[in-house]
């Protein structure tokens, strides 16, 4: 499994350096595994970074490998839920369940029930 914080605005000038980073840092065929990304720092997004994902979500699962994403706040958390990703892709409200649900083995994972609001607490 592979964890990968990330921070800032992604958007289609800043997209692709996800993707350079990924593969300079874990080699062209990073996606043969698990991969979380901790959306905590990432202030915004648009559509390429949701096409990212999805097209991320694909070469995963060919491999029978998982996208987990973990702590989408603000506008990241709302664009997420009105594109209907939480419906294809685990989004965990803690870095801990996120971990712990790709720890448990239990592939395909079933993605939890996701609030476009932040869990209180």
């Amino acid at each position: 499994m592979t964890a990968v914080l990330l921070e800032g605005e992604f958007d289609m000038d800043t997209v692709p350096e996800i993707d350079r980073f990924l593969r300079r840092t874990f080699g062209p065929f990073y996606y043969r595994q698990h991969l979380l990304l901790d959306l905590q720092g990432v202030s915004m997004v648009d559509s390429s970074f949701v096409g990212y994902l999805v097209s991320l979500v694909h070469h995963l699962h060919v491999e029978r490998k998982e996208l987990v994403l973990s702590r989408p706040v603000g506008h990241v958390r709302k664009v997420l839920s009105l594109v209907g990703l939480p419906n294809v892709v685990p989004v965990f409200d803690s870095l801990d369940e996120a971990v712990a649900a790709m720890c448990s083995g239990e592939l395909p994972m079933i993605p939890p029930a996701f609030n476009a609001l932040p869990a209180s607490g």
